[in-house]
């Protein structure tokens, strides 16, 4: 690869996923392409490639490895195979590697995943495409100039309805799709719980000591449909996720600091030109006694972009060594070991404590600067 070649990219399914990431690809042509899908189902893989012209499509992940020039692979399957799929990559030598959500089922999974790239000198990222969005790196830019002060509290949302009976779901049914599905990584934690957690513990940027969480631990297909919990972080951030789907649509992101709140109302899939609030307290000079807790908006507008389309753009730099991962895998280990205490909590009903490997905190911290007044 060149620096003027577009990255080669193999994608491993041949799901929805994969044809937005498709979609993504094709609008930027020269930053990067795909030359090959894989998919244990032949003929989706072939149905993929010729949708978007694309040169291969494979009925073996290995073969496709094997045969193909990949500069990285992206990992568009159900999460239960996450794992196994990341080791088969790494072990044929590909070394950009970048993987939907959510990333794998366990704290001990996503500590192997750590452990095979510091092997192998992979880079393996988990695929929150959010966090490339416009509004995100203004809200970056914002928290790092300490722009809001000390953060107090951070709450995200993630709720829709899931409407499993119109859709024909059947829980008896064996091979229903995965987010019916609790072995293979299904339900609201996992599925949509896990942007809530990961936006969390980035504005935090602190380690999680313990969570309590609440809801349903299951429903007809033995998945979780809804879960509220509460994350405490060791520099006193409290982190608040709520997700759900048996809500009606919300993707809130309210950020609650010493000198003002920040509010993203639409923030994981934002698909049009959007606006970020800030709200203040009046100065105390300028305040009416008789209505002391009046407060003013700051509105940020932010222009419209394809966070798929910025997502791959980051791989491509990532590949030529021009940047580095927006999510970091350090941070997706530490997002995986909180997802599975929440999980134990809303089971077990009482607080647990997490604990990170102590490795994995360092490097998250070295990467994160500390938003709290501690």
């Amino acid at each position: 690869m060149s620096a003027q070649s577009p990255v080669r990219l193999g994608v491993i399914g041949a799901g929805y996923i994969a044809g937005v990431h498709g979609t993504a690809a094709a609008a930027i042509p020269r930053d990067v392409e795909f030359v090959a899908v894989a998919d244990a189902n032949p003929a989706a893989a072939a149905a993929l490639a010729e949708r978007f012209g694309w040169a291969h499509a494979y009925g073996d992940v290995a073969e496709m490895l094997r045969v193909e020039d990949l500069d990285a692979v992206i990992i568009a399957t159900w999460p239960s195979t996450h794992l196994e799929l990341i080791r088969q990559c790494v072990e044929a030598g590909v070394r950009h590697i970048l993987c939907e959500k959510p990333f794998v089922l366990t704290g001990a999974q996503a500590f192997e995943v750590w452990e095979l790239a510091a092997s192998y000198g992979a880079t393996i990222t988990e695929a929150f495409m959010y966090r490339h969005h416009p509004a995100i790196t203004r809200i970056d830019g914002l928290l790092d100039a300490r722009a809001l002060g000390a953060i107090d509290h951070v709450r995200a949302s993630f709720t829709y309805v899931n409407l499993a009976s119109e859709l024909g779901i059947d829980p008896k049914d064996p091979n229903r799709p995965w987010r019916f599905r609790a072995d293979q990584g299904g339900g609201a934690l996992y599925d949509i719980g896990a942007y809530a957690i990961n936006a969390c513990t980035h504005v935090a940027a602190s380690i999680p000591t313990r969570v309590a969480a609440f809801g349903r631990p299951a429903n007809e297909f033995g998945t979780s449909d809804k879960i509220l919990g509460l994350i405490d972080y060791a520099n006193g951030v409290v982190g608040m996720i709520e997700a759900s789907e048996i809500s009606d649509s919300t993707q809130e992101l309210q950020i609650s600091a010493e000198l003002g709140t920040l509010y993203l109302p639409f923030s994981w899939t934002i698909y049009d030109e959007t606006e970020i609030t800030i709200r203040r307290s009046i100065p105390t000079s300028h305040r009416d006694s008789e209505r002391i807790f009046r407060t003013i908006d700051d509105r940020l507008a932010v222009p419209r972009s394809n966070a798929f389309q910025d997502q791959l753009l980051n791989v491509a730099e990532v590949v030529r060594g021009a940047s580095a991962p927006r999510v970091s895998l350090a941070e997706t280990v530490v997002n995986t070991f909180t997802m599975e205490a929440l999980a134990s909590s809303l089971v077990a009903r009482e607080e647990v404590d997490v604990a990170i490997p102590p490795a994995v905190a360092e490097a998250f911290l070295g990467a994160s600067r500390d938003r709290a007044a501690v």
